[in-house]
């Protein structure tokens, strides 16, 4: 059998979806034996200042040093590769690969890749997450690359609402109708395929409108961790 390879999980951002993450790794294996699962080093650091306040708000601390020191000391420990669920967090990519020799299994590119191969070229993708993913236009950029066209909810702040509730309270009805309503509006303006692209909201069931095409980023992860540990990427 092919030695795993391990994989560092920068985490805590928040500590629902690492644990869920975790999860879903598990789930996705095949195991015969604990040895068949995939080796993993977790930081659930919940200290990491926040995304919104740094990117949406401009006065917050700024995460970058504290993700890179996370980093760095995932390397040192032995991860081959890094990942990180939490896609605000990926405005820091560049800045953590140019301080780690392993790769970052950058959930942003691979969710927008997927999203791009769904939506044909030109398509309208719609992205639900954050407020701080359309300020800060990392997806708007991976999704361009692929060749389509990144749109948002108009009620940003709605969604902003929805994952403060959804750290407070967990996945309440509550959450799941203002995702619901938001997917209905990218629905409308066009965008068929859309992507879960907040890992809180990669928590609720059902949070989206029945005619769109579902892409979870967390899920995309999963796969691109499991790939990456088995030796069938990077």
């Amino acid at each position: 059998m092919t030695e795993l390879r391990t994989v560092g999980i920068l985490g805590g951002m928040g500590p629902e979806p690492t644990l869920a993450l975790m999860e879903r790794i598990k789930a996705a294996v095949d195991a015969n034996s604990t040895s068949d699962h995939v080796p993993l080093l977790v930081d659930m650091n919940t200290q990491i200042p926040s995304r919104v306040s740094a990117l949406v708000n401009g006065d917050g601390t700024d995460p970058g040093p504290l993700l890179v020191e996370m980093g760095q000391r995932m390397e040192v420990a032995g991860a081959k590769a890094l990942a990180m669920p939490c896609n605000a967090s990926h405005q820091y990519a560049s800045i953590l690969s140019d301080a780690i020799d392993i790769p970052l299994l950058d959930m942003v590119v691979l969710t927008s890749e997927a999203a791009c191969r769904a939506a044909k070229t030109g398509g309208k993708v719609g992205v639900l997450g954050s407020p701080a993913l359309q300020q800060s236009g990392i997806f708007d950029a991976a999704i361009s690359a692929g060749g389509g066209i990144a749109i948002y909810p108009e009620d940003q702040g709605m969604l902003l609402d929805a994952i403060r509730e959804i750290r407070a309270h967990g996945p309440t009805p509550s959450v799941r109708d203002k995702v619901v309503t938001a997917s209905h509006n990218l629905l409308w303006q066009g965008a068929q395929v859309q992507l879960v692209a907040c890992t809180e909201f990669s928590l609720l069931e059902r949070a989206m409108d029945p005619g769109a095409i579902k892409i979870d980023a967390l899920n995309v992860l999963v796969d691109a961790i499991v790939g990456f540990s088995r030796g069938m990427s990077g």
